[in-house]
């Protein structure tokens, strides 16, 4: 059980670690949209954000099968059903977010950083944005019952 908390702490860390770096990225490309470019954090926070969200899928990986009989099914689905749910719509989001994290990355070291597009932008806003419900839901289902 110890290795269990340990990665559920260690997830929660590294999910801490991918809202500060997405978030930072849409907010330095928003800059950089104003006239005001940054290219070494232009470049910086996507690849620390593809890091991050490659701890945080393999830690909730390996977290996930205790969860899903010791929590999911011992509790959760009898007491706090819609914690469920959200715990399933949390697991989706993140599985598509994945591709998004990977556009961010490969647009962040091919365009102008002087210039960046749109297309980043709201590339980076969209990976921020659900990286902070993921991060805001399973913060909510943890309070709930953890493993």
């Amino acid at each position: 059980m110890f290795w269990i908390k340990l990665g559920l702490v260690l997830h929660t860390i590294a999910a801490g670690a991918l809202t500060g770096s997405v978030t930072h990225h849409a907010l330095v490309l928003a800059r950089a949209r104003r006239g005001q470019p940054s290219p070494r954090l232009q470049r910086l926070y996507p690849a620390v954000a593809a890091g991050c969200y490659l701890v945080v899928y393999v830690l909730g990986t390996l977290i996930y099968p205790r969860y899903r009989v010791a929590v999911r099914a011992e509790w959760l689905d009898d007491h706090a059903p819609w914690a469920s749910v959200l715990f399933d719509l949390k697991e989706n989001l993140a599985t598509l977010l994945g591709p998004l994290v990977l556009a961010a990355v490969v647009l962040s070291r091919t365009e102008d950083p002087a210039r960046p597009s749109r297309a980043l932008l709201g590339c980076a806003a969209a990976v921020a944005l659900g990286v902070w419900l993921n991060l805001l839901a399973g913060l909510i289902v943890v309070s709930m019952r953890s493993v």
